[in-house]
């Protein structure tokens, strides 16, 4: 029997049920035409609804390619939304099954969320590893869909939407995997499609470079452009001889060290080592791996336990690196130069002016493009029950942290006196949860947890008793050591206050120590902060405000105009990650942030750069990433279409040439905005009742 074309999920008819509605800090009513609306306030980061199976019986998506829903913004700012189908309890799958929409006021649309990343699926299953997504694999388990959520991703205002004719569609095709392996070719490209620009032999490599070489010598880069980037026609500042930030006209600027105005226009990753993939387990998915023992021998490594994924299983694992395996055949034995050489040639060309986070060491030291320095603090005890998509959290009570943070910086002092360092990352997207989470991940770790002595010494010093203690928090602790002993942390509402006062100082510990030691080595150097991420606390906004010079946030979504700060708070920031994936290129996995095609990224890019450009707080924006991921993913199984550059070294030109427009423009643009009061005020970030919040929203992958 035929799969229908579709399956209706939900009819808001007069007689639909509202209870198979859960409401999220919003509200819901029947709306004409069958229709629901909502309408949500802001006081939690995530509003919305959850739609609920009939009778508790989950649904069997497994015929169909995705779920479709329209929505309509009856509101008056742009809605955030995100939807998600299902509820897997496996994070990475909850989050594959999340689809991101913006919409603007006063218009509707038709949401689509893909459950398979391609139109058909194998007639029997296929796993592959250590990949985010595969071809004819399914993004979770869809033979048993409980629900469908439909939230606001941590909105500035209430919104007002309505929701019609949901349903499952697109019967998927099926296809035999006979003959499908190896999927891989010589390029580290999938091998089973092709599209424009597709590199299909050694020649097209060389043929790629000769011509991309007279492009440069065409187009070596913005005429107004000083050594560093920074706008040479524009005003002449004091020049310090390092990178400082100031506020002219309402707006921040980064200065240069010549004292020109410098807006940081970058990319993030910019090594030769982007495509490294993993083979160990996965030997059959590549049609070409080389002998160990040839020239190519320097391609093959070794690498540790990844964060996620089937690597995750294993301490050691082999890998290939396709980026300098493409480059050796394109350029010869001096790749590795050449290489260097033309990235710069490129950057200066479109426009841009950072090697942003995790970029080569030896290509930032060259003195030809400014850099961010990216810092990583290793080995510190953790926070035994926090948790984070990352890892647990420092213990930074531990006397440990400070001292392995210290010898973190000390393998930076190259950079402290660099005047092409624009300033230090110190670590990147940190879980610090929703407000209180840390205190509560303290309180419930074991006995001899180092911050745990500190909070109930904290305590000691407020209630002296156990029983005045027990008496505010509703609990029945026998003494101070039985609190130590304990693992299960209070209600939150009876003992908010301490658990606030905790996580509070376990905050500004941590600042004041990254602050205190980073200055110790690089006392000139900008600490650029740690690459806040998700839905951010107020309190963590607020205290890398004291200490920070830039404030740094990760931002993926469609633009930044309505990004601010709390109330009261005055201080510059980069977007140090965002990006836009299509899969027309070969891509098994858009990202985080989707565009249906190439053209699209580069619309969506230049939409987002006129809107920071135009937000008074933000200096600059760093695209994640320089070279698009493999389609076996990296360790972690990250195999997105996030590049400016495709797997064999050749530039996206649509996304390119949006970059170029838009890098030439970078300084008349902001200046002309900030001279002529055209600069978008973003509004303060709302206050949010931490006590009902979503804790997915603090857990989530971006």
């Amino acid at each position: 029997m035929a799969t229908p074309d579709s399956m209706p999920l939900f009819r808001f008819t007069s007689d639909f049920d509202l209870a198979r509605v859960t409401t999220h800090d919003a509200a819901v009513q029947l709306a004409d035409g069958d229709g629901l609306q909502i309408d949500t306030a802001n006081t939690s980061p995530s509003p919305g609804i959850t739609l609920h199976a009939p009778d508790g019986q989950p649904w069997d998506l497994d015929p169909y390619q995705c779920v479709k829903l329209h929505v309509a913004n009856l509101g008056e700012h742009p809605a955030e939304l995100i939807f998600k189908v299902g509820d897997p309890a496996d994070a990475m799958q909850a989050w594959q099954m999340e689809h991101r929409v913006h919409l603007p006021p006063g218009e509707s649309r038709t949401i689509a969320k893909d459950l398979v990343p391609t139109p058909w699926r194998f007639t029997t299953p296929v796993e592959f590893l250590a990949m985010r997504a595969g071809p004819g694999q399914p993004r979770a388990d869809l033979s048993s869909i409980p629900q469908l959520r439909l939230t606001l991703n941590h909105p500035a205002h209430p919104h007002k939407l309505a929701i019609s004719h949901i349903r499952a569609t697109n019967p998927v095709q099926h296809r035999s995997a006979e003959g499908f392996f190896p999927f891989i070719d010589r390029f580290g490209q999938y091998k089973h499609d092709h599209w424009p620009g597709k590199t299909l032999s050694v020649d097209d490599l060389q043929q790629a470079a000769r011509e991309e070489r007279k492009q440069l010598e065409q187009h070596p880069g913005p005429a107004h452009f000083d050594a560093y980037g920074g706008w040479a026609e524009g005003p002449q500042l004091q020049a310090t001889g390092r990178f400082r930030a100031e506020k002219r006209n309402d707006a921040w600027w980064l200065v240069d060290p010549e004292g020109r105005l410098f807006w940081s226009h970058g990319a993030c990753c910019v090594h030769a080592a982007t495509a490294n993939t993993g083979i160990t387990d996965r030997e059959d998915y590549f049609e070409w791996l080389p002998p160990e023992d040839s020239d190519f021998a320097e391609f093959y490594g070794n690498a540790g336990r990844a964060s996620h994924g089937h690597y995750q299983t294993l301490d050691r694992y082999r890998t290939y690196n396709f980026t300098g395996s493409n480059l050796y055949q394109k350029h010869g034995p001096g790749w590795r130069e050449t290489f260097y050489a033309t990235t710069h040639a490129r950057m200066r060309s479109w426009g841009m002016n950072t090697l942003a986070i995790a970029s080569d060491p030896e290509l930032c030291r060259q003195g030809k493009t400014p850099y961010t320095e990216t810092v990583w603090v290793r080995d510190t005890r953790k926070l035994e029950a926090s948790k984070g998509y990352w890892g647990k959290f420092h213990d930074v009570f531990d006397p440990g942290f400070r001292s392995a943070l210290r010898d973190a910086l000390a393998r930076h002092t190259h950079a402290a006196a660099d005047p092409w360092c624009i300033g230090f990352f110190i670590e990147n997207e940190l879980s610090w949860g929703a407000d209180a989470s840390l205190a509560l991940a303290t309180l419930a770790g074991p006995a001899d947890q180092p911050a745990k002595h500190v909070f109930i010494e904290d305590l000691y010093a407020k209630y002296t008793t156990i029983d005045a203690l027990n008496a505010q928090w509703d609990t029945n602790h026998a003494s101070w050591d039985a609190l130590r002993q304990c693992t299960q942390p209070p209600d939150s509402t009876m003992a908010w206050d301490d658990l606030i006062d905790f996580y509070t100082k376990t905050v500004e510990t941590y600042f004041a120590t990254v602050y205190e030691e980073m200055k110790a080595v690089a006392p000139d150097t900008m600490y650029l902060g740690c690459r806040l991420a998700w839905a951010i606390s107020d309190i963590v906004t607020r205290t890398a405000a004291r200490y920070a010079d830039v404030l740094s946030f990760n931002k993926y979504q469609p633009d930044v105009a309505e990004v601010g700060l709390p109330e009261g708070v005055d201080k510059p920031m980069v977007i140090s990650e965002f990006h836009f994936g299509a899969l027309d290129r070969g891509s098994l996995h858009v990202g985080i942030l989707a565009a249906v095609s190439q053209s699209e990224r580069a619309e969506k890019y230049k939409t987002y750069l006129h809107s920071a450009l135009h937000n008074p707080f933000i200096v600059g924006t760093h695209w994640f990433q320089y070279a698009d991921q493999p389609p076996t993913g990296r360790g972690d199984g990250e195999n997105y279409n996030v590049g400016l550059i495709d797997l064999a070294d050749k530039p996206f030109p649509e996304l390119t040439q949006a970059v170029t427009e838009v890098g030439h423009a970078l300084y008349p643009t902001r200046h002309s905005a900030a001279v002529k009061d055209q600069l978008h005020q973003p509004p303060p970030t709302p206050k949010l009742d931490h006590q009902t919040h979503d804790h997915e929203m603090y857990q989530r992958s971006n």
